[in-house]
């Protein structure tokens, strides 16, 4: 095992290395120009010989707009401007339609062409609809309860497919699912956000049958590029954000790029606070148009409490003979509650091109994370179904928590992608080793203050604060070698890959755990020549859980899952998508909130989820714009704990739609509407005892560009409705976000 993780280092390491020693050829050089059109650079002084001129920039962009363009993939925005430049899997995308994507199949691939469900949040489509964190991009994806948990200050927490994602970022974990103190990407600092809905542990090892959350970097472009905006809003928010890109030297050899966000504000839950610093400076280096190394840095700073009150049932979902508990209502100490987050980050992402036939690729990242978790939080968990201490119903017990956490991790993904023919058959072969190492130090402390807390007019004296005792440190590793081919033979596509786990869990003072597993995956397509593309598809899951603090009892188990899905990709014109999906998955050892009250998860049985997914994204004229999703979920458990009950937190019936209007028709050049609904039905809380009801809630924005500016208001929950997005068996419940209104003021130069 050793063996194996110092050969996956030293290749890591290696391959950025080999590639700069491996001379380009004229030859090579051309049809790497015809490969990435969208950045020209002049060869360095020092080239030893005269390599062919690339195309004009213009020129070749617009043929490959064309090629584009006839494929029905183009965002159409980028088709009708001009000097338009060709779309890559990790290049921006103006409008809301992406053709590319290199998520599903780690190859830079037209998503007709991938064989699982993915749906792309641009950049673009973040600004309009005003979302200023992750989950609430997605809340117009199908299959995805984007607020389950409400407006939690602490991680974004949405659900996919009735499952918890896995978050990576340029294709590499950022996130431990279940943890507290992570890294929480900033929206501004992201290109697009890939929500691939499946398992993919194939590609990505550690990955849930709700699939993953890929963020993508915005990375320095050739193109210069300045802006800085000021936001306002409810809460009291305050918002500067800075981002900075183009050449530093003439001949674009080097790029650049500077983003910042600085935050000063409240929260909708009293005496919690929002605020945040990033930086996020990057730098390009592209020697030849067939080499390009970026290297990412981030500091990121996050200053918040708990805004989650973890209220009881009484007085939240259902009023009590003291009436309803006050959305705003904050339930622990102000002088005692805090959470905080510093995260240092330095992320390398290489490629190089040996022609058309080889192509290699190197990511990693090194993360150093410092958290702070101080809280108190009622206690329904003794007794959910009445937790209070007096006849009244207005006083509960509380929880005093405190935890330091200290973590350190290293990503790494270096795969070779090979293109050849076996006679008609054309292959696009990926072959890769990947790596994961955590280290975790961490203290923690919790007691039970029996002292009456008023949920309803609270008092707030100062609670002790707990004894903060060492827990054991924590080191885990999991190294993957996995394999893919991509196949076409006329109208047929097929993927095929498999993969091999090797997982150690290092916990101070217990014996080391050893863990492997084969995970594979299949999908067959067939292309209609009127744009249709059914596929069908099968994939395997396998999820380690990283980090302390997770279940009951210490370590938890391995995830495992499957997935049959059977599905179809249509492109009935340009500037149309229509997507749809039925899928059937299983997984055992699923994580579940313990009923005992705890902050830590039991795992269950065997869960079996069967739904299906239907998705439009449309420029239906030049001046309109339209997402509309829907997506039913059946989610039962099948085994162990609730055998036959419902799966907590999950929706059966969700629906959205999202219009953008431009009033050029009416003579108002300039202005753009844009309104959304979203739908969310009820769901159970793991014992099929509490519902939680259905909801429906309005978005709605304005903007007027003038020049090198832009003015936008933006409102979500339009109406203020007092809704609840989940309750569980344990005793609580997450209130969902109110009424919030956004404005902001840009400047591009």
């Amino acid at each position: 095992m050793t063996a194996c993780l110092k050969t996956a280092a030293w290749l890591g390491a290696a391959l950025p290395m080999l590639a700069a020693m491996i001379d380009v050829t004229p030859a090579e050089a051309q049809s790497s120009a015809r490969e990435l059109p969208a950045v020209v650079v002049d060869q360095p002084s020092r080239a030893p010989a005269a390599r062919p001129r690339p195309a004009p920039r213009r020129q070749a962009a617009s043929a490959a707009s064309r090629r584009t363009t006839q494929r029905g993939q183009t965002a159409p925005d980028a088709a009708a401007a001009a000097g338009a430049r060709a779309e890559t899997a990790t290049g921006p995308v103006r409008g809301y339609l992406a053709g590319q994507s290199g998520t599903g199949t780690k190859t830079d691939t037209p998503l007709r062409e991938t064989p699982q469900s993915i749906t792309i949040v641009t950049a673009d489509r973040v600004t309009d609809q005003g979302a200023v964190t992750v989950q609430e991009s997605l809340r117009y994806v199908p299959g995805v309860f984007a607020d389950a948990y409400g407006p939690d200050s602490r991680g974004d927490y949405p659900r996919v497919r009735g499952q918890d994602p896995n978050i990576f970022l340029d294709g590499t974990r950022v996130v431990n699912t279940f943890q507290f103190n992570e890294w929480r990407p900033d929206p501004f600092t992201l290109e697009r956000i890939e929500v691939l809905r499946g398992p993919s542990s194939v590609l990505y090892g550690d990955t849930s049958t709700a699939g993953l959350l890929n963020l993508i970097s915005k990375r320095p472009q050739a193109e210069a590029f300045n802006e800085i905006g000021v936001q306002y809003g409810s809460f009291n928010r305050n918002q500067v954000q800075i981002d900075s890109t183009g050449k530093l030297t003439k001949d674009g050899e080097w790029l650049y790029r500077f983003i910042g966000v600085f935050r000063d504000s409240n929260s909708q839950t009293d005496f919690v606070k929002d605020d945040r610093i990033a930086l996020a400076p990057s730098l390009t280096w592209r020697p030849t148009n067939n080499t390009n190394w970026t290297v990412l840095g981030t500091y990121q700073k996050d200053k918040t409490g708990s805004s989650t009150a973890f209220l009881p049932h009484e007085g939240t979902l259902y009023p009590g003979p003291n009436g309803l508990i006050p959305v705003r209502r904050f339930a622990s100490d102000p002088n005692f509650d805090r959470y905080q987050t510093e995260t240092g980050a330095v992320s390398s992402l290489f490629e190089h091109s040996f022609g058309e036939g080889l192509k290699i690729r190197q990511n990693m990242r090194y993360t150093h994370v410092e958290g702070i978790y101080r809280t108190v939080y009622p206690d329904n968990y003794s007794n959910p179904a009445d937790p209070f201490l007096d006849p009244a119903h207005r006083t509960v017990a509380r929880w005093v928590s405190g935890r330091q956490t200290i973590k350190d991790s290293f990503t790494s993904d270096a795969n070779a992608e090979l293109k050849f023919a076996t006679g008609a058959i054309t292959h696009k072969a990926l072959f890769g080793v990947d790596y994961r190492g955590l280290g975790e130090r961490a203290s923690s402390g919790i007691y039970l203050d029996p002292t009456p807390f008023d949920v309803y007019a609270p008092v707030y004296n100062p609670v002790v604060p707990p004894t903060l005792a060492p827990e054991p440190d924590v080191r885990q590793n999991q190294l993957g070698l996995y394999a893919q081919d991509q196949m076409r033979l006329g109208p047929w596509l097929a993927v095929l890959g498999i993969r091999q786990d090797y997982v150690t869990n290092n916990v101070q003072g217990s014996p080391t755990e050893e863990t492997k597993a084969t995970t594979g995956r299949a999908g067959l397509m067939y292309e209609l020549p009127f744009g249709l593309t059914p596929y069908v598809a099968y994939a395997q899951s396998f999820t380690p859980i990283f980090g302390s603090g997770v279940c009951v009892g210490g370590t938890c188990k391995a995830q495992q899952g499957e997935i049959v899905e059977l599905g179809f990709k249509y492109n009935p014109m340009p500037g149309t998508a229509i997507n749809g999906a039925i899928f059937d998955t299983t997984e055992k050892n699923r994580l579940a909130s313990d009923p005992g009250g705890s902050q830590f998860s039991v795992q269950t049985g065997q869960v079996r989820i069967r739904g299906a997914e239907f998705e439009v994204i449309s420029r239906v004229t030049p001046d309109l714009d339209l997402i509309g999703a829907y997506s039913y979920l059946n989610a039962t458990v099948e085994s162990g704990d609730n055998a036959g009950k419902r799966v907590e937190t999950v929706p059966e019936h969700q629906a959205s739609l999202w219009a953008k209007y431009r009033l050029t028709a009416l003579g108002l050049n300039g202005v753009t509407v844009g309104g959304g609904v979203r739908y969310i039905g009820e769901s159970w809380d793991g014992t099929d005892t509490i519902r939680t009801p259905d909801y429906t809630l309005f978005d709605a924005m304005i903007r007027y560009e003038t020049g090198p500016w832009r003015f936008q208001v933006n409102a979500s929950n339009l109406a203020d409705k007092r809704h609840v997005t989940t309750c569980l068996a344990r005793g609580d419940c997450f209130f969902g976000i109110g009424r919030t209104v956004l404005g902001s003021a840009t400047y591009r130069f």
